[in-house]
């Protein structure tokens, strides 16, 4: 064994001590013994880095999930749902959406010969199609990422203004209640399709038996309260908005990649922080006071943390209060 193997276990031989002890007795030796051998297998200082790396960054959310099941007398993390990772193609697949719409976002803020309405519907098309084929399929783990952009865009239109826009000629200045008609259309062609309601039955035990399911399709809520920078008139808004799809688009992909629960807890997390830092500094490095005529009086630094707590508190509370289903599913399921 190399010297860089052995300092690699005993770090880990360290680590596992902030486990709870109950933990650590049962499955210690088991862990230690699956990070000896998949090091082992490794070959070369990149490899067995980059998969140290991986095991560091689950480390926090699965000590978390381990203290928090310990603590309510559930256990340990054993009794969660086995997940399982998606393929490179339906991770794709469920990163598309946050791709498209950040594309759309950016074309929009930029001379083009379409109008910012069509952009977004093409998008809303796009969530309505993804979902259809998820529908059919069984509602697959990808498919949440079209729910959830469906629900997004079918609620954002329903009060906005659509000036300029026209359907066959008639124009249309105002949605209204009429842009959730293609989502329910889209429902009664899944239904007339599969003539079954097995796949709502699938979607429905999905959501029970894994909560990150409906975190997903919370998580398209935030990356389009992030990721649209309505009024912002930054020099640089196309880089700050390329980083932010780009960032709220590898949460997603790290997500689907992941078959563990701290894992994808992790990306959801580490791409919401990252849209909040990314927005936090393309709102501080340009004068939109001046800009709007506003008086130029700076917050206290202590208002502005206090207004940064609140905002990651507020959005961390919508993505992830789906945990408490899986709290509920675990209080209700028969003792053994």
């Amino acid at each position: 064994m190399s010297r860089l193997v052995c300092l690699a276990v005993g770090i880990y031989r360290v680590l596992l001590n902030l486990y709870p002890a109950d933990f650590r007795t049962e499955f210690g030796a088991e862990m230690q013994a699956v990070f000896e051998q998949a090091i082992t297998n490794r070959v070369g200082f990149g490899a067995i880095a980059a998969y140290c790396l991986r095991e560091l960054r689950d480390l926090p959310a699965s000590l978390l999930q381990n203290y928090w099941f310990s603590q309510i007398g559930e256990g340990t993390m054993t009794t969660q749902p086995v997940l399982t990772k998606s393929s490179k193609w339906e991770t794709f697949l469920g990163m598309l959406p946050f791709l498209a719409f950040g594309l759309a976002s950016m074309m929009s803020k930029v001379p083009q010969p379409f109008l910012d309405i069509n952009l977004f519907l093409g998008c809303y098309l796009l969530a309505l199609g993804g979902l259809l084929v998820g529908w059919v399929r069984g509602f697959p783990l990808w498919t949440y990422s079209y729910l959830g952009w469906s629900l997004v865009f079918a609620w954002w239109w329903s009060d906005m203004g659509t000036y300029g826009f026209s359907f066959f000629g008639l124009p249309i200045p105002d949605w209204g209640w009429r842009f959730w008609l293609p989502l329910a259309a889209t429902a009664i062609i899944a239904l007339l399709w599969t003539r079954s309601l097995q796949p709502l039955k699938a979607f429905f035990t999905g959501i029970w038996q894994d909560w990150t399911r409906l975190s997903l399709a919370l998580y398209t809520f935030l990356a389009f309260v992030w990721s649209l920078y309505d009024e912002n008139h930054h020099p640089y808004l196309l880089l700050f908005m390329l980083a932010s799809t780009l960032s709220v688009s590898a949460g997603v992909w790290f997500f689907l990649s992941s078959d563990r629960v701290s894992g994808r807890v992790f990306s959801l997390l580490a791409g919401f922080v990252s849209l909040m830092i990314i927005g936090g500094i393309c709102d501080a490095t340009w004068d939109y006071r001046a800009y709007y005529g506003f008086p130029n009086v700076p917050d206290p630094w202590y208002l502005t943390i206090w207004r940064g707590v609140m905002i990651f508190s507020f959005y961390a509370v919508i993505l992830f209060w789906p945990a408490l289903l899986g709290w509920l599913r675990r209080r209700l399921r028969p003792a053994t």
